[in-house]
């Protein structure tokens, strides 16, 4: 390996993502003095967010990536210094291979990180378009609201708006950047921005506040949030580590809001920061305490779609597992069973998978290209619901909810219905994951299941299932059935 470094010197490498494990394991059997993981976002055991956490002397040699060069602007703006950082010139990590045979020749380039060109001109643009907004805000009268996202439309948001546009139609936009979701329901809406334009760009100057339920990492994101007061929707209660936003000095949203007022005591103001932190609710969650002709059925297959799966091959159970960030996401599902058990039950086991996952199966499957719910081949009762479109309307009419380390299952306390928790890979996710913020006694409110088999016979005992301890989950965290959105409202426009 090529560098001056000395092999003695205390090393860390970053990101903490496979690619960044593999090169740690390489340097390491090169006799390297690896001390951990770096990482401007994650926390866990072996992993350092900031210089403050670093042993003297210390050097971050960050793997090559797409990302290298946020990776490098994230840990200077952590307190390292640019002569502290290295990069490892090879992409070619294989995260794959054991480290015995992949170290002394994987990595053959490790050299100074030097600031491109290019960097150095996009961060002279960002603080020119600093200067020309907060100028534009001082002049410029405020009005109206603006709810933006990046890529796609999350469920909270999407309601969020609708309920204020209904209400206060003129006052609400919605403001994307490249959101490619098929949302046809909203064809007619002329509020409704997926590509960022001037028409955007003006109504965010303008903006009274801003409303998100994601953290975006983008410049167009990061640069109205220092002069636009932000509401947090966020997406949900967590089991799983966040990185979320505490790691910016510089971030203070106006408001924080979920739905339990004790994560908003106890986990939340540890991975966010804002003024106040709001138990309103979910607006996804308002269905757990409506009719099916009450909820709003924006992006979700229609309700005429459900009640004939439920007419025709039983009464709903849902598979929501989370996504596999480091890239085993081989779910050990076997159909022949599921659906003999389904048939056996007059049951419809319905799977709602990530996006990349769900179009994983469906090529495994051969279903066609569809953005309806589809039954699988010579298994009529196992369906496939469109991964971009809104479960929870469904799931309010779920018997039972299979999820594993899913926010899901938190939600579907409010149904006061049995849950099953498929959890065949805990270590594995544990080990890669880091940490959970929770213990498993604060998430785990039903029964575990490792096997296919031991799955489907806690899914025959479970409409006998004992809901004692949902009920002590949901009065723990304060989870009440009030609708989020009316009291959402009430506070962006406050």
């Amino acid at each position: 390996m090529q560098s001056n470094i000395n092999t003695s010197q205390p090393v860390y490498v970053a990101p903490a993502n496979p690619a960044g494990r593999a090169l740690a394991s390489a340097l390491t059997a090169e006799g390297y003095n690896v001390c951990g993981l770096a990482d401007n976002l994650k926390q866990a055991d072996g992993i350092i967010n900031s210089h403050a956490q670093s042993k003297p002397d210390a050097i971050v040699i960050i793997c090559n990536g797409p990302y290298t060069h946020n990776v490098a602007k994230g840990l200077m703006a952590r307190g390292f210094a640019p002569h502290q950082l290295y990069t490892s010139l090879k992409e070619d990590v294989d995260t794959t291979a054991p480290t015995s045979s992949s170290g002394a020749n994987s990595h053959s380039n490790i050299h100074p990180y030097k600031t491109p060109i290019n960097e150095k001109f996009k961060s002279f643009r960002f603080r020119f378009f600093s200067f020309i907004i907060q100028v534009l805000r001082s002049i410029v009268p405020q009005r109206g609201y603006v709810y933006y996202a990046e890529q796609f439309f999350d469920t909270n948001m999407l309601l969020a708006y609708r309920q204020h546009r209904r209400q206060y139609p003129d006052e609400p936009w919605l403001i994307g950047r490249n959101i490619k979701q098929d949302l046809t329901m909203l064809d007619a809406d002329n509020h409704l921005l997926r590509l960022f334009s001037l028409l955007g760009l003006w109504q965010m100057v303008r903006a009274k506040k801003m409303v998100v339920d994601h953290e975006f990492t983008g410049n167009t994101f990061t640069l109205f949030r220092k002069f636009i007061p932000v509401v947090q929707l966020w997406h949900g209660l967590p089991y799983k580590a966040l990185s979320g936003n505490i790691h910016y000095p510089d971030i203070c949203d106006d408001a924080f809001i979920s739905s339990s007022s004790w994560f908003n005591e106890h986990i939340f103001p540890t991975i966010f920061r804002a003024k106040r932190y709001l138990d309103f609710g979910y607006p996804r969650n308002d269905v757990f305490s409506q009719s099916p002709e009450a909820r709003d059925w924006i992006n979700a297959e229609p309700l005429s779609t459900l009640t004939h799966i439920q007419n025709t091959t039983g009464s709903i159970v849902v598979y929501a597992p989370t996504y596999r960030d480091w890239g085993d996401n081989d779910y050990p599902l076997d159909l022949d069973k599921i659906n003999a058990w389904c048939e056996n039950n007059k049951r419809s086991f319905v799977l709602k998978f990530h996006p990349f996952i769900s179009r994983q199966f469906g090529d495994a499957m051969a279903l066609p290209d569809s953005e309806n719910v589809q039954a699988l081949p010579s298994h009529p009762h196992i369906y496939l619901y469109p991964s971009g479109k809104n479960i929870y309307p469904w799931l309010a009419d779920a018997e039972t909810l299979i999820t594993d380390y899913s926010s899901i299952a938190y939600d579907f306390l409010l149904a006061n219905k049995p849950i099953v928790y498929f959890q065949y890979d805990k270590q594995d996710y544990l080990k890669l994951r880091g940490n959970t913020l929770v213990s498993d006694s604060d998430f785990i409110a039903g029964e575990v299941a490792l096997a296919i088999d031991e799955l489907l016979r806690l899914l025959t005992d479970s409409a006998a299932a004992n809901t004692e301890l949902v009920s002590a989950l949901r009065d723990k965290f304060w989870l009440g059935n009030k609708p989020a959105c009316p009291l959402i409202l009430e506070e962006v426009r406050s």
